[in-house]
Parts: structure tokens; C-alpha cells; sequence
């Protein structure tokens, strides 16, 4: 038989076998949409409400107290130049003492005296760590001009520990649903392949090729995988629009932005593939043990 004769062979008896088996097959693909659901669920749900976590500032800012007097623009350069410096942004004494008004709930009230310095909040890059930031705050401290810092590393290291413990948690969590879900597509993809037996035996005696034996069923384990990741999909999508006003109930009342949606389509487009490879990966796996035991 020709390369092309096989495939088509073997296209023709993939659609037969899922109109045969058409209750088996859907149900496989309705268990495997839901055993998929659970993981891309809570995953898309815990990415995008940590989206406010990821934009937090992780840089250690030192606050700069300037004395009475002093060229604030001639300091910004001198503190610039010191390693590990980032950037540096002026705060006014009229903009402190404004800002400070409006965190009392004080307004339009006009202060005759402004006991405020100019301040200058200075940016340290990422990377530098609890150490070479006091390096640096002892170094600024030192320039002619500088009143008195105030800074805050070891929040940092505190944050880390926090977010570690949590990916910790997570991960492990995510290890049991995985097992969770390996175990629920197996058992699906498994119940398509119960009908292999007689057809493996046939082509058995027939002399055909293992690979050409067990193409029909490495296909229609891709297409349920496939059909399977897409209902998952549709499935996400529906809970995400579920809680959408609750969502915007919490933007509204905390001053947020939190927006649910799938991720891109070029994640989505990735996982079903992914997924359809697993099924056909499994699917190749079931068939071979149905060929192994049709030789006995």
C-alpha cells in the first residue's frame, strides 16, 4: 500500500471508529474538557489576580531629607553618580507639603510657613541587595547637602520568603492536579481503545505494520485532545464571564483594575496543541499494548 493510500486509509477508519464508538468518544471528551478545565482555570485565575502583585516597585527607594538652601539639582547629579544609583526624582517642598495635606484630608487651607525640605527619592537598581543598599545610603549620606535618609531594605528579603512559600504551595498543588488530570485523560483515551482488540487482531493476521495498525487510533486520540483542550477553553471562558461582576463590583469598591480573560491567543493555540500531542502520545501507547496482546 502507498504512503498515501495508508494515510488515507487510516483517516477514513479514524471518523468510522468515532462514529461507531460516538458515545465512548464523547464522553471521553467531555471528561478529559472537564479534567482540563480545573488546571487552566485556576491557573488564568491566579495570574491575572496577581497582576497588582506583579507591578509592585521591587527597588529599594531611599528617601533623601535636603538641608535648607541646597541646590537640589546639583545634589540630584552628585547621587546619580553613586554605583548602583538608578534614578533619582524631586519632590518639592511645596508638592511634600501638598501631598501631606491631602493624606490628612486638609484642603484649601494655605500654610504661611512650609517646615518641609525638598526631598529627593532615589531608585537603586533591581538587583542591588539588602547590603549594597546600605553601601549606598552610607555613601549618600556623606555628600554635602543631605539632611538625614530614610530607607527600608530588608522588606524585600521579607516579600521573597513570603512569595516563595507561596509558589511552593501552589506547585505542589498544581503536582496533584496534574496527577489528577494525567489520570482522568488515561482512563478517557483508554475507554476509546477498548474496541482496538478485534480490528488489531485482523490486521494482525493480515500482516500489516504496527504503525499502520495503530495510526487510526493515534489520530482520534489527537482529535479528542483536541476537541477536548478547545471545550476546556470555552469552559475557562465561561467561568471568567461568571465572575466578571463580581470582579467589577471589587474595582469599584477598592479603586482597582482587575480585568479576568484568557490569556493571548497564542497561549491558547499552544496549549491545544500541547494537548493534542498528549493524547496522541497516549493514545500510541494504549494501541501498542492492544497490539502487543493481539499477537498472543
Amino acid at each position: 500500500m502507498s504512503f498515501l493510500s495508508a494515510r488515507q486509509w487510516a483517516l477514513t477508519e479514524t471518523f468510522r471508529g468515532i462514529y461507531e464508538t460516538k458515545g465512548l468518544f464523547a464522553l471521553g471528551t467531555l471528561l478529559s474538557a472537564l479534567a482540563l478545565s480545573v488546571p487552566l482555570f485556576i491557573s488564568t485565575l491566579f495570574y491575572e489576580l496577581a497582576e497588582p502583585l506583579r507591578q509592585l516597585p521591587t527597588s529599594v527607594e531611599i528617601s533623601v531629607f535636603t538641608k535648607d538652601k541646597t541646590d537640589t539639582t546639583a545634589l540630584s547629579k552628585a547621587v546619580q553618580a553613586i554605583a548602583l544609583v538608578d534614578g533619582v526624582r524631586l519632590i518639592g517642598r511645596e508638592e511634600a507639603m501638598k501631598s501631606l495635606n491631602d493624606q490628612l484630608g486638609i484642603k484649601n487651607r494655605t500654610i504661611e510657613h512650609n517646615p518641609l525640605p525638598d526631598i529627593l527619592i532615589v531608585t537603586l537598581v533591581p538587583s542591588a541587595s539588602e547590603q549594597e543598599a546600605d553601601t549606598a545610603a552610607a555613601a549618600i549620606e556623606k555628600i554635602p547637602g543631605v539632611d538625614m535618609i530614610a530607607y527600608e531594605a530588608s522588606w524585600r528579603d521579607k516579600l521573597q520568603a513570603v512569595s516563595y512559600a507561596g509558589q511552593t504551595t501552589v506547585i505542589c498543588l498544581g503536582v496533584v492536579v496534574l496527577a489528577l488530570v494525567i489520570l482522568v485523560l488515561a482512563a478517557s483515551i483508554r475507554m476509546m481503545t477498548l474496541t482496538a482488540m478485534p480490528q488489531m487482531r485482523a490486521l494482525y493476521l493480515f500482516g500489516a505494520s504496527p504503525s499502520f495498525a495503530m495510526r487510526p487510533w493515534a489520530w482520534r486520540g489527537f482529535i479528542l485532545m483536541a476537541l477536548a483542550s478547545l471545550g476546556a477553553i470555552g469552559i475557562t471562558e465561561a467561568g471568567l464571564l461568571a465572575l466578571n461582576q463580581p470582579m467589577q463590583t471589587l474595582n469599584r469598591l477598592y479603586g482597582i483594575n482587575l480585568q479576568l480573560s484568557l490569556p493571548e491567543t497564542s497561549w491558547c493555540i499552544g496549549f491545544v496543541t500541547i494537548c493534542s500531542l498528549v493524547g496522541y502520545i497516549v493514545s500510541v501507547l494504549a494501541a501498542q499494548d492492544s497490539w502487543r496482546r493481539a499477537q498472543h
